[in-house]
This record gives structure tokens, C-alpha cells and sequence, in this order.
């Protein structure tokens, strides 16, 4: 039987705007094992009729021959788990209106691909609903559901409250103690099947009106069923938590905030959300870039790319900016030439599967380098899982097909990299053009400074949730006397900066002040606390004087001397009265996982990326955050990845500041080629 070919969609206008074309399909009536059979057409998105889309998974390869489909009479391979959710979504009695990215797209025509990823967003959102598909049932299912259906009246309450056992949950719910356990033991399975890893189905659920959650013959509203990811990420207390449901248990308050006072449609800037997706999973790695321009800030709107400053990105110039270009940017594409970019669209933000992936991420690296105000903290996103070799891809480039290797030290708590004053931009990096390819695409050349060689490091850290964040052994790969004195003798030596020496080791494990600000507050409470005006928001001298105070208590908790008697613990004992130890092994174990403590020649104590070596260097790149780690290489450098430095005056750019006003006649300006 030949194959289905597929009616070509109508031409590109040779002006303007070509409407979103794509197909649709009809489902045909039919019952349990009886051939599927469908019919497919054109149409306008916009001017559609009445349609639901499918969100799902296509399933790994079986080995098998797939399944195949009747479609107009001729057949359409398809995957078996595509196949199941046919059998269940059908009708016994009438057709029933689709789209099915599988079905709907010829997916042997790249072309055609490419033109279909830019309208997605359109096709999930003129939909009356979709149908998130979860799979066939797997056992407990059924309980799952069930559960979760009962726990709706549970989700305004906070997770903590369900652990410490404060509320006699199983009775709200109606349920035995034992069901209740079993239940939530199955709630936190269902969120393990595969739906939740993939990178397509964000877009599809944050576009979409109403989601219903399926699976054969069980359903519930989606958004309801995300409401209990946060007490399943709480229940399985990871020391860094299933990324993807982290990012899950976000998007509806997000997709809420956003909708109703941001841009409609995004839940965040694209580096963000490449960020929070980095866990998920694709089967072409280029989608993990493709699959958020639907959902983010770039993505939907350019102008915001192009428009972005460090101050108030909702000021009413800049509204004003944005809404002239916008009208500036219509007309323009009504008028042009089909075929055409996009007018004020980089080439970076277009869908292209004629990109090899390397250069599909190579691209969107210099993309975010070079919009305004031209920052750096793309290069934080760079974590290597095996030492860098350019010959695969450019050392500087994430690889957004990894997943997070570590926690982040470009959060906003640092500004290494910046200086007070009126600058046009804050990175200088050459050869690097909006609206045309670089000379040298994979020579990234960009200015800062040398803080100092790295002279010794400890192994990679790696740790689990319940065990104790091992300093002793890591200080000894540093230094041949003990971190926790056992005698009176062997007295603690001072830093370079006079602090002693094993507070600034602890403060350098935990990234103080970050670590302190991401772990000991409660962000909700912040966020409503700045926007009431309340004036006991934590400072940023408060979360340094947190960070100094859980230190010292860890020092006093592993110390086996009796310090009260000992004169030079007295400043260790006076911070250490509001100090939480226990939070501090938390917070040092999160920030040093997958890296490694260094020296340097000059005594500078840091945390750096899991493949740095002695003889790579520190430095200071204007526009970054966070310092970064390079290797010297002939007459090149490799770039490592991000660092935290003990030393104030480099992390909050009082260094930077100096050389970018003459102060530091010592410290020459360096261009490192990067490759």
C-alpha cells in the first residue's frame, strides 16, 4: 500500500505576511482494536474551526514495526504511544477534531519543520483545550488520580505543613492513613512518567487555555494536577531537586503572573527558561533552544531583546521604545519580501533544522553577548561534564543538551565584573554583530583582567542529601594543618584579608552571601515584603552577617576543643549565637557539588568549575557576574566555567571599578581569545 503523501501547504505570499497555515485531523469513529483512520486538511489557524491539540510524548523506539494509520486511505506510521492515546481519545460514534504535531506535520520536510515550529505557539493557543496525555496506565495509577483529585483541597496549605505532620490530612480526605500513604507514594510515581522530561510539552501546556491530564480512562485538570508538585518535590527532599518538576511546580503561578501583568504568552527572558529546562529532554537537541521561543520574552517579543537595560525594564520611555518599534516592525513585515527574515528578529531566534546543534547554541551564545546591555551571564550556563575541546564545540558555549551540573553563582548577588558610572555596555566583546555572522563564529574575543594562577586544588565534590559536607578532608588537599584545631597549639592563621582563615574557607563553600540569600528566605514573603515598602527587609549586610553567623556555628560544632575558654575564639563564639549549622552544611554541600576548592599563588581561596587545573587562571571579564576560570593554551585561553572568589572587592566590583578609572596601573586590561 503506498504511503500517505502530504498535500503541500500553500506558498509563502510573495509579500507581507503569510497567514499560519497547518493541517488538522479528523479522528474517524471506532472502537478498541479496529484500524484508526482519519482524514487531514488545510487551514488558517486563526480562522480554524473548533479543534483540540495533543500534547504528548512520542515514546522511545521499541525495535518493532510502529503502528501505522489509515489517512485518507493510505497509511502513516505513527508511535505506539501515539497509538494508545488514539484508541482512547476516539469516538465510538462521530469524529473528533485534531491537531497532532506526528499527524499534522510532514516531518521528513525540514523545511516545512521550521516553518511549523514558529506557529506552534498559535496552534496550542487556538485550541479549545488540550489533552495532555500521560501515557497508559501504570499500576497505581488509578490511585494516583484518585489522590490527587481528594488533595485539591489541600493545595493552598504549605507542603511543610503535610511533613511536620501538623494536620490530620488523611481525614480531610476522607481516606485511612495507609491509603493516604499509598496514595501519595503513586502521586509522586505519576509525575515520573516521561511527559514531565520533555521540552515540547512546556510550550504546549503554558500556550494552551485549559489542559485535561489523561490517561485511558482517568482525567483531571492539569493545572489542578501541577498544584501538588511541591509537595512531591518536598516529600523527596533532594539536596537539588528533580529540576524538571521544579520548573513544573512554577509554570502555573507563573503562566498566572505573567498573563496577567507581563508579556501574554511568556513566562520569563529565554536564558531563564533555558536554564530551568536544562534537565529536560529532546529528541533533536536543537528543540531545547527551538521549543521555548513559543514561551519566552525574546521569543514572542524581539523588541524586548533589543531593549533591555539594568534599571527599570517597565519605565515609560522605554514602553514607548518598544511600542514605536513594534509598529515599525509590522510594517515593515507587511511589506516584505516572502522569504524574508522577520524584521527585527535576530537570526539566532529562528527556528532553522538546517543548523548543526553546535552552532544552533554557538549562535544563541552571542546572542545573548550582544543585545543590550550586553552582559555575561550566559557564560555562567557553561558547566563541561568532560574537559572542553574546541574541536567538538566552542569551550564558551553551553551545551544546553547537558544537564545542571551545579548551582548557579550568577544569580544577581554578584557584580564582579561591573563598575559604577555611565558605560554605553558592560561587556566589550569584538567581533560580534547583530545582523550578520561574526568573522571568527567560534573565537569569542573579550576584555577584562587577571586576578592570579591557580596553584592547588582539592578532587571534584560531589555529595547526597543526608550526609555531612566533609571539610576537614577537603581543607587538608589545601592545607597541612587542621581545620578544627585539637589543641590550643595549633592556632587558625589569618587570611589575606585579615578574616581568619578557616571563616573565609566556609564563606567560600557556601558563596556568602548567595548562599544565604538563596536558602534562608522565603522569596514569596521577600517579594511581598518589598512591595508593601516594609522596611525589615534583609539587607545585604544582614544576609553577610547571616552567612558569618552559620559559619561560625559550624566551626564551634566540629571544633572538639572547649572553645569558650580560648581567647581566640571569642569573636567565633559571639557570631556564632545566631548561627545554624545545619543550614550552613546544607548550603555548602549545594554550592560545592561538581566543583572543586583551589588556592592560588597569591593565597586567594575560591570555588571553581569540576575540570579546572593548577595552572589555569582567575579572571575578571567586564560584563559577568561572577569571576570565571580560563586555561592558557598557546595563544589562546579554554574557558572552564564560573568561580567564586573569597574577596569582596573583586566579587562586588570594586576591582573592576578601579582599573576602569586608572586606579590600578598594575592590572592591564587583557583581551582573551577564547576558543
Amino acid at each position: 500500500m503506498e504511503r500517505y503523501r502530504y498535500q503541500p501547504l500553500p506558498p509563502l505570499l510573495n509579500y507581507g505576511r503569510t497567514p499560519p497555515y497547518t493541517r488538522l485531523v479528523s479522528i474517524f469513529p471506532g472502537r478498541g482494536n479496529e484500524q484508526i483512520q482519519c482524514s487531514l486538511f488545510v487551514v488558517n489557524i486563526k480562522a480554524a474551526p473548533a479543534y483540540e491539540s495533543l500534547s504528548y510524548v512520542w515514546g522511545t523506539p521499541s525495535g518493532k514495526p510502529d503502528p501505522y494509520i489509515l489517512c485518507d486511505g493510505c497509511p502513516v506510521s505513527i508511535t505506539p504511544n501515539l497509538d494508545k492515546a488514539l484508541r482512547w481519545l476516539r469516538y465510538p460514534h462521530q469524529e473528533r477534531l485534531f491537531w497532532i504535531d506526528a499527524i499534522c506535520i510532514d516531518q521528513e520536510n525540514i523545511d516545512e519543520r521550521s516553518r511549523q515550529v514558529g506557529y506552534m505557539r498559535l496552534v496550542y493557543a487556538h485550541a479549545i483545550r488540550a489533552i495532555v496525555w500521560l501515557g497508559p496506565k501504570q499500576p497505581g495509577m488509578d490511585q494516583a488520580f484518585e489522590t490527587a483529585r481528594r488533595m485539591q483541597v489541600l493545595k493552598d496549605l504549605p507542603p511543610s505543613a503535610l511533613e511536620a505532620g501538623l494536620l490530620d490530612v488523611h481525614s480531610m480526605l476522607g481516606m485511612t492513613k495507609d491509603e493516604y500513604e499509598i496514595g501519595i507514594f503513586y502521586v509522586s510515581e505519576l509525575f515520573d512518567v516521561e511527559y514531565f522530561t520533555r521540552i515540547w510539552c512546556v510550550q504546549e501546556v503554558v500556550a494552551s487555555k485549559i489542559c485535561i491530564a489523561k490517561s485511558e480512562d482517568q482525567e483531571m485538570d492539569f493545572f489542578d494536577l501541577l498544584q501538588l508538585v511541591s509537595f512531591v518535590v518536598e516529600i523527596r527532599g533532594k539536596l537539588i531537586p528533580d529540576k524538571p518538576l521544579v520548573f513544573w511546580e512554577n509554570i502555573p503561578v507563573v503562566r498566572q503572573i505573567r498573563f496577567q501583568g507581563g508579556l501574554y504568552g511568556s513566562i520569563g527572558p529565554l536564558l531563564n527558561m533555558l536554564a530551568g529546562t536544562r534537565d529536560f529532554k529532546a529528541t533533536d537537541p536543537r528543540d531545547k533552544v527551538f521549543a521555548l521561543f513559543g514561551v519566552s520574552d525574546e521569543g514572542i517579543s524581539p523588541a524586548l531583546a533589543l531593549s533591555k537595560v539594568m534599571g527599570d525594564n517597565n519605565s515609560l520611555n522605554l514602553r514607548l521604545v518598544r511600542k514605536a518599534y513594534k509598529g515599525i516592525s509590522e510594517f515593515v513585515n507587511s511589506i516584505a519580501p516572502a522569504g524574508s527574515r522577520e524584521f527585527g528578529r535576530p537570526d539566532a531566534l529562528v527556528p532553522n533544522y538546517k543548523k548543526d546543534v553546535s552552532v544552533v547554541f554557538r549562535d544563541l551564545t552571542r546572542f545573548f553577548m550582544r543585545v543590550s546591555p550586553r552582559l555575561l551571564d550566559v557564560l555562567s550556563h557553561v558547566q563541561h561534564t568532560s574537559p572542553p575541546d574546541p574541536a567538538i564545540s566552542p569551550s564558551w558555549v553551553p551545551n544546553w543538551n547537558e544537564p545542571r551540573q551545579v548551582a548557579l553563582l550568577s544569580l544577581g548577588a554578584f557584580l564582579a565584573g561591573f563598575s559604577h558610572g555611565r558605560f554605553r555596555y558592560f561587556a566589550n566583546v569584538e567581533d560580534n554583530p547583530l545582523r550578520i555572522p561574526p568573522r571568527e563564529p567560534d573565537k569569542l574575543k573579550v576584555e577584562g583582567f587577571k586576578i592570579d594562577r591557580v596553584v592547588r586544588v582539592t578532587d571534584a565534590m560531589a555529595f547526597e542529601l543526608h550526609e555531612e559536607w566533609p571539610a576537614e578532608i577537603i581543607w587538608r588537599q589545601l592545607f597541612d594543618f587542621p581545620l578544627f584545631p585539637h589543641t590550643e597549639d595549633e592556632i587558625m592563621r589569618s587570611y589575606r584579608n585579615g578574616d581568619r582563615l578557616d571563616m573565609a574557607f566556609l564563606l567560600a563553600a557556601a558563596a556568602s552571601p548567595l548562599g544565604t540569600i538563596a536558602f534562608g528566605i522565603d522569596l514569596q514573603s521577600l517579594s511581598n515584603a518589598v512591595a508593601m515598602g516594609d522596611a525589615a527587609v534583609p539587607t545585604l549586610p544582614a544576609f553577610k552577617a547571616e552567612a558569618r553567623a552559620d559559619a561560625a556555628a559550624f566551626i564551634l560544632e566540629n571544633t572538639p576543643l572547649d572553645t569558650t575558654t580560648l581567647p581566640h575564639y571569642a569573636t567565633i563564639n559571639l557570631e556564632a549565637q545566631n548561627g545554624n549549622a545545619a543550614k550552613f552544611n546544607r548550603i555548602a554541600k549545594v554550592f560545592c557539588h561538581n566543583r572543586r576548592f583551589y588556592l592560588t599563588r597569591s593565597g586567594y581561596l575560591g570555588i571553581g568549575p569540576r575540570f579546572m587545573q593548577p595552572g589555569d587562571e582567575v579572571c575578571v571579564l567586564f560584563g559577568g557576574r561572577p569571576p570565571f576560570i580560563v586555561r592558557p593554551v598557546c595563544n589562546h585561553y579554554l574557558f572552564m566555567g564560573d568561580t567564586y572568589v573569597m574577596d569582596e572587592q573583586i566579587m562586588w566590583g570594586k576591582a573592576t571599578e578601579d582599573i576602569k578609572r586608572g586606579r590600578s596601573p598594575g592590572t592591564p586590561v587583557v583581551t582573551f581569545e577564547l576558543r
